[in-house]
């Protein structure tokens, strides 16, 4: 059952009542993308990068998911990054896609990669619960997070580690944070520059980018204040699963995935991070 707030906006229901929120981009009848956002953000981080252009331009049908607990999407108590695939092939269930790819920015990377370590789960029957059956194509991994942030290193260099720190010690922390931040984050004009602490937190060609297209600051703007249209509790677990065994290895994953990776990331460092997916996964 959908129901809409803008043409792009929808939600279905899911087995259990929950309901999951998406945002279509690009061509309708194109090949079909499950985008997966970043950390605190939401479905709208798909605008930030023109992705209904691009998507358009290349015959992609880019589906961005809200997680549970973040824009549309109800929150889901106790979840782990392994309970993903089982939403995503409901999704793509509803939508009619026998076959489908995914990519993630950033946080969402992990997302990503459970639906590729558990893809073809039909072969593998003790990952029968959370398993997309031989459905998926393809991985792309962008800027992603590559190993659990209590590995050695992990965090080493981050700009937003508090708000991950908090998230370890208990989300509600992080919550709080947030519920301070919030009204900042609304009131900020859209069509600006970052502020100079935000500039603090990007590398330099990324803030040089930016400020030649400013309406990237209020997308992303709007796709954090979005995350927490059902309170500021949801992205704050989001946070906190990162510390946590993820439940399934990178060297499981057998279905084709293209890492790209900054060489001057601030939020993901790539040595801790993209150089480990790209030495690890098969």
């Amino acid at each position: 059952m959908d129901a809409t707030n803008t043409n792009k906006d929808r939600t279905i229901q899911l087995d259990g009542g929950r309901t999951l929120g998406y945002a279509e981009y690009g061509d309708p009848q194109g090949r079909p993308l499950f985008y997966f956002h970043g950390w605190p953000s939401s479905r709208i981080e798909a605008r930030s990068w023109q992705g209904d252009a691009i998507a358009a331009r290349l015959n992609i049908r880019l589906i961005a998911v809200d997680r549970p607990g973040t824009g549309l999407s109800d929150f889901l108590p106790k979840r782990r990054f392994v309970d993903w695939p089982k939403d995503v092939c409901a999704l793509a269930d509803h939508l009619g896609l026998p076959k489908f790819a995914v990519m993630s920015y950033s946080a969402g990377s992990p997302y990503a990669l459970a639906c590729a370590a558990f893809s073809g789960a039909e072969r593998r029957p003790a990952a029968s619960a959370w398993g997309i059956p031989d459905r998926l194509t393809r991985v792309g991994i962008v800027s992603g997070v590559g190993q659990p942030f209590s590995a050695p290193g992990a965090t080493k260099g981050m700009p937003t580690i508090m708000l991950w720190t908090t998230a370890r010690i208990h989300p509600r922390l992080t919550a709080l944070l947030f519920s301070m931040m919030r009204g900042t984050l609304e009131k900020a004009p859209r069509d600006q520059l970052p502020t100079s602490a935000k500039q603090a937190m990007m590398a330099e060609a990324d803030f040089e980018y930016i400020k030649q297209n400013p309406r990237i600051n209020g997308a992303n703007l709007d796709g954090g204040v979005e995350a927490m249209r059902r309170g500021t509790y949801g992205p704050a677990y989001d946070a906190s699963l990162y510390w946590k065994p993820w439940g399934f290895r990178l060297e499981d994953i057998h279905v084709p995935v293209l890492v790209w990776h900054g060489e001057e990331d601030l939020n993901a460092p790539v040595e801790p991070h993209g150089r480990h997916l790209a030495k690890t996964i098969p």
